[in-house]
């Protein structure tokens, strides 16, 4: 896959610019705009109007360059894979949906333009004819030696789970194990949990520092999630332990019940012994399956 264009709507994003660094052109799908017309480009594209080529960058003028192009599901993107499907008849385009389909975009938006569509959610592959990919990191991301400075981590928005995260942090201070939980709430979250919610998003490089000074990372997942979050391979590739409600983590190949709890089947009253004893190292092939390179590789030898 040597004419390889990954679009990203961020390419400022942590993964998008990583993408870059391990070798891989990437351009942002749409161009920089203000809030006003980002506005009128969601309702152009929600109402399925014409033109919404000009809103694209200028990869669009040098599309016909690259044989494969993998585009995020998003609710913005339907009209760009329609715009390359258009003016490149017979290039590979390659659908990626690393958010459950329930919580981004119907496939059928995509279906008429490629029959490549991929997911990282086992379940939602199953019940919507999806090809399979793992979710990915990146080997290779240095970060300064910090001493641990707290236990247990955890970012994210509420998303419906703030009574299991308030639980969990109660029982880890009833354990006198230090945490950090910010948690940014969500459109519906109870105004009753207030007190535990952080306003402020905080950027990616700002978790890897949270990441890197912690010895365990939280994992929530919602019910409607089959596949792997990032919070695992985190985990996986900093060498960090991890407290998770996912059940089916235990049939995952990097599953090591030194390094991952599960909530619903580990006893709580063990969490101080899980946090003092040492981190078992996973064997290297193991890790290297959820590397960047390899899920591009996988693409590549579908």
């Amino acid at each position: 896959m040597d004419k390889l264009i990954f679009l990203w709507l961020d390419d400022s994003e942590f993964h998008a610019v990583m993408a870059k660094v391990n070798g891989i052109t990437v351009k942002q799908v749409y161009k920089e705009s203000t809030k006003f017309l980002k506005a009128i480009r969601r309702l152009q594209i929600s109402l399925k109007l014409p033109f919404t080529h000009l809103w694209m960058q200028d990869w669009r003028n040098e599309i016909n360059e690259y044989d494969t192009v993998i585009v995020h599901a998003s609710k913005l993107t339907p009209p760009v894979v329609k715009y390359i499907r258009k003016k490149v008849p017979d290039m590979r385009i390659i659908v990626w949906y690393w958010n459950p389909v329930i919580k981004s975009i119907d496939v059928d938006a995509f279906k008429k333009y490629t029959n490549e569509i991929w997911s990282f959610d086992e379940a939602d592959c199953k019940k919507y004819n999806l090809k399979y990919n793992t979710q990915y990191y990146f080997k290779g991301i240095e970060q300064p030696e910090i001493k641990n400075k707290i236990d247990v981590f955890f970012v994210g928005g509420d998303k419906g789970r703030i009574e299991e995260l308030v639980s969990l942090k109660n029982t880890l201070d009833k354990n006198d194990i230090t945490n950090y939980f910010h948690i940014v709430p969500s459109k519906n979250s109870p105004v009753k949990y207030k007190e535990h919610y952080q306003q402020n998003k905080i950027r990616y490089y700002k978790v890897l520092e949270y990441i890197n000074s912690s010895k365990v990372i939280v994992d929530i997942v919602s019910d409607n999630q089959s596949g792997l979050t990032l919070r695992p391979l985190e985990a996986l590739f900093f060498k960090k332990k991890i407290i998770t409600n996912d059940k089916t983590i235990i049939n995952r190949d990097f599953y090591n019940s030194n390094n991952i709890f599960v909530l619903g089947i580990d006893d709580t009253d063990k969490f101080k012994k899980f946090i003092t004893n040492p981190y078992h190292s996973i064997d290297h092939a193991i890790v290297s399956r959820y590397d960047f390179v390899n899920w591009i590789k996988r693409f590549a030898d579908s």
